[in-house]
Parts: C-alpha cells; sequence; structure tokens
C-alpha cells in the first residue's frame, strides 16, 4: 500500500518543483545596482541609464520593470521606435498591466501612421479566444499547477483514505477536473503560441515598403517609426512584413527591430 501511495506522490512532487522552477526562473539585479539607475534616471543621465539597462538584459535579467523603463527612457529621448519596442516586450510580460498599456496608448498618439495600428477589443469572451489579453504564460501555468493538485489530492483521498465510495459523483468531478485541466493547458499552448509570434516594431523615421526585394520595385507603403508589423520572411538584407491592413511588402533589415 505504501510503495503504491509514495511513487505517484514523489512523481507529482518532482514534476512541481521543475514546473515550479521554471515559471520563477527570473534573475534580478542587485540592490545597488538598482539605486545606481535610479540616481541616473533622476539626474537626467538617459543615455547611461539606458546602456545599464541593456547590459542587464544582456546578463539576462527580464522583467516588465527593465523593459517599462526602457520605453519611458527612449520615449523621452523622442526614440518612439525603440519606446514602442520596449513597451511591446513589458506587454508580452504583463499584458493586464494598466500601467504599460496607459504608456503604449501614450506612444501611440506619436506615430504617424495610427490608422494602421491594431484594433484591440476586449470583450469577456476574449477570456476563451485571446486568452493573451488576460493571462500571462506565467498565471496559466500556476493555475493549471494548482489544478494538477487538487485533481492528484481528489484521486488519493478517494483510492486510499475511503473517503467517499459514491463512484458516480466521484467520476463527475474528475470528469470536471480534467476538462479544466485540458482546457488550461489548451489555454497556455495559445499564449505560448502568442508570445512567440513575429511581431516587431518599425525604428527608422520613415521606412518604404517595396512590392520586392529591390529598390526597383514600386513603393506600395511608406511607414513611420513606432509601428507595429509581422515578420514574415527574410532575403539577404530585405525583410518581409505584413500590415495590419493586410499589405505585404518588403523592407531593409535595419529599419525593423528585433522581433518583440
Amino acid at each position: 500500500m505504501k510503495i503504491k501511495l509514495f511513487k505517484p506522490l514523489y512523481l507529482i512532487c518532482f514534476i512541481h518543483i521543475l514546473s515550479w522552477d521554471f515559471l520563477f526562473a527570473y534573475q534580478m539585479p542587485s540592490n545597488q545596482e538598482i539605486v545606481k539607475i535610479n540616481q541616473l534616471m533622476s539626474n537626467e543621465k538617459l543615455d547611461e541609464a539606458i546602456e545599464m539597462y541593456l547590459s542587464w538584459i544582456k546578463s539576462g535579467f527580464k522583467s516588465k520593470s527593465i523593459f517599462y523603463n526602457l520605453g519611458i527612457l527612449y520615449e523621452r529621448k523622442g526614440n518612439v521606435g525603440l519606446a514602442m519596442f520596449y513597451l511591446k516586450k513589458a506587454e508580452k510580460l504583463a499584458p493586464v498591466d494598466l500601467s504599460v498599456k496607459d504608456r503604449i496608448i501614450s506612444v501611440q498618439e506619436k506615430i504617424k501612421d495610427r490608422f494602421l495600428l491594431p484594433i484591440e477589443q476586449k470583450s469577456s469572451i476574449d477570456l476563451i479566444f485571446s486568452p493573451w489579453q488576460f493571462w500571462t504564460l506565467q498565471k496559466s501555468g500556476i493555475f493549471l499547477l494548482i489544478g494538477i493538485w487538487i485533481y492528484f489530492i481528489h484521486f488519493m483521498a478517494y483510492r486510499f483514505l475511503t473517503i467517499s465510495k459514491n463512484k458516480y459523483f466521484y467520476k463527475q468531478i474528475q470528469y470536471i477536473q480534467l476538462l479544466a485541466m485540458a482546457f488550461l493547458l489548451i489555454q497556455s499552448l495559445r499564449i505560448l503560441n502568442f508570445s512567440n509570434r513575429n511581431e516587431a516594431i518599425i525604428i527608422s523615421p520613415e521606412v518604404k515598403v517595396y512590392q520586392g526585394a529591390d529598390k526597383l520595385s514600386p513603393i506600395i507603403q511608406t511607414v513611420h517609426a513606432g509601428l507595429p508589423v509581422l515578420f514574415e520572411d527574410r532575403i539577404g538584407d530585405w525583410i518581409k512584413i505584413k500590415l495590419n491592413n493586410g499589405q505585404i511588402g518588403w523592407i531593409k533589415n535595419n529599419q525593423l527591430s528585433a522581433k518583440i
């Protein structure tokens, strides 16, 4: 009886610890570094503060606050493209953070191509069809782990402690738990897929979008810094992009940010 009980318990504990470490594997700078960068920002030493933030990112530090502050710094320098790039990275880590959303709206007001921006409409039904507007991958993973533990405790209680012998009631609860975990798993995968989509930001002040991957092709659109686009393909120094209005064209590689 003990062997049957403890083997699955050891397995579920191992999976839980491994998953928990993965979900919370974030590095943070030291307190001295945080104090130093706050002093740089308060003294308007924007370039030095930006350099320090970028060095943190290269060292593996990733957080909503780092990307958000970088977005603010670039906005204060008048660089709309990089401001939007880092704010969008902050939004991916904290999709429901109102301060990030408000700052993105503030930067969007400075984009010349506002008519090409995607229109976001949030409603309760989007919790199913667009879960990334409400949850982060971390939150959905936590809910999934909690669901697994509830299912495991319920199973062990029924199997070994004989709390309930009503098989019909037990099976109905079991089915509901399995459906809930399946839903959370599917939503987690969809959030992961969304977070890995090939979105990038126009960073050059003015960019001509060509029909083909050469400057002899017709110009189909002129766009400006800060506009989000989808990265479609690459040929040499040319990047194939898709605009929100459905237009597909080519721009030079150095006119586009890295993928968000």
